[in-house]
């Protein structure tokens, strides 16, 4: 209505102009850059500054130099710089010391990595990090050393922690420890088990107290038959992985989803599982009836994975997203036909299935009759094959 262009109308926001005449009955703007007093200038809203720093920081954009301009930025940046610090070995022990000399800035932090910090003897250190920033921390990834018992004595007072990643972690941990640890973390939603050696005593699994909203559970390292069959894991968890496990078999893996398999939607198996057999997965369909997704090596399952035996007729499977993938060992390229695939397909056995991505180590042939079945009843389903590696 003004008549003015987008950029003047920028210059107006940044250095507002006087009303000075009227033209036809209408009072006519002009810009004049003469502002003879600051409260002359139009500040803009604190909220507008928030929001466009909010957008350099997702663009990763954000400069610690911007603290600098001015009191009002640095008020405004410190949250968000300290928000997610991005830490490596050249900054950690200068982070260190900035988190130990100013303890305000430590509650600024939600999100702690420190999956690329590779050190020794440096258990302090972890420990200050979690004292420090115990009132909102929310995500922690733990090092690969460097994480004993004074990080996880540290762990009981994050109590907003939602997300608790331990895979990287290379010592061994008692497992009674750590439960001891999280029992208060009421918020706590993902939980991940160091992928090495794990003490837990046999009389206390039964005792272990999880955390009342746990909704992933990642499984890895020394954990025994004797944990997955006596542990009572709480319905709240939908998403289970196993990965790295050298000492679990068959049975109790089977004894586990016969317990436990309906409540799941996301289930993944990762290899090495070493103690599995050929076949020890192919009843995975009749145990875990409501996934969603799945993620399965070929390893671990055989030709009639997705026979009428196995995989039920079930009008209401909800599983969508299928993932097969391979070690690539002697023999694995043979195990699965994709003819088996392509007659689950159009018999209704998997009537919502719309993403399958497959390991070329398969060795199925793109251009192939069954691998055309499969794309075409993908497609109509507007979802699609994936081949790769």
């Amino acid at each position: 209505m003004s008549q003015f262009e987008k950029v003047d109308v920028l210059r107006h926001a940044l250095t507002p102009g006087t009303l000075e005449e009227k033209k036809d009955g209408k009072v006519v703007e002009v810009f004049s850059n003469n502002v003879e007093s600051p409260d002359d200038l139009m500040v803009l809203p604190t909220e507008l500054i928030l929001y466009i720093f909010e957008i350099l920081y997702y663009r990763n954009q954000l400069k610690p130099k911007f603290l600098r301009i001015s009191k009002l930025f640095h008020i405004l940046l410190l949250p968000m710089i300290y928000n997610y610090p991005v830490l490596k070995a050249t900054n950690f022990f200068a982070f260190v010391e900035t988190i130990s000399n100013n303890k305000k800035i430590g509650e600024y932090v939600k999100q702690l990595d420190l999956s690329y910090i590779i050190q020794s003897g440096k258990n302090a250190f972890v420990a200050k990090l979690l004292k420090r920033s115990k009132k909102n921390l929310i995500n922690f990834v733990a090092p690969q050393t460097s994480f004993g018992l004074g990080p996880l004595f540290a762990l009981r007072n994050c109590e907003k922690l939602k997300i608790l990643d331990l895979r990287l972690v290379s010592e061994t941990l008692n497992l009674n420890e750590l439960f001891n640890s999280i029992r208060n973390l009421k918020d706590l939603e993902k939980l991940s088990f160091p992928r090495s050696s794990i003490e837990i005593d046999a009389e206390m699994i039964s005792q272990i107290h999880w955390p009342p909203k746990l909704s992933a559970l990642r499984i890895s390292g020394g954990i025994s038959d004797e944990f997955l069959v006596k542990s009572d894991l709480p319905l709240s968890i939908t998403h289970l992985e196993f990965a790295h496990c050298p000492m679990i078999k068959d049975y109790s893996v089977t004894t586990l989803f016969a317990k436990f398999g309906k409540n799941l939607k996301t289930l993944k198996i990762e290899y090495p599982m070493p103690k599995l057999k050929e076949d020890s997965l192919d009843s995975i369909f009749r145990f875990c009836p409501n996934l969603t997704t799945l993620l399965v090596y070929v390893d671990y399952i055989s030709g009639g994975f997705f026979d009428d035996d196995n995989l039920l007729y079930y009008p209401d499977r909800p599983l969508r997203n299928l993932y097969i993938d391979s070690s690539g060992m002697l023999g694995t390229s043979t195990k699965l036909h994709p003819l088996d695939l392509a007659l689950a397909l159009t018999d209704g056995r998997l009537p919502n299935v719309k993403n399958i991505r497959c390991t070329a180590k398969l060795g199925w042939d793109p251009q192939s009759e069954y691998v055309s079945t499969i794309i075409e009843i993908l497609e109509e389903r507007n979802g699609g094959l994936y081949l790769g590696y």
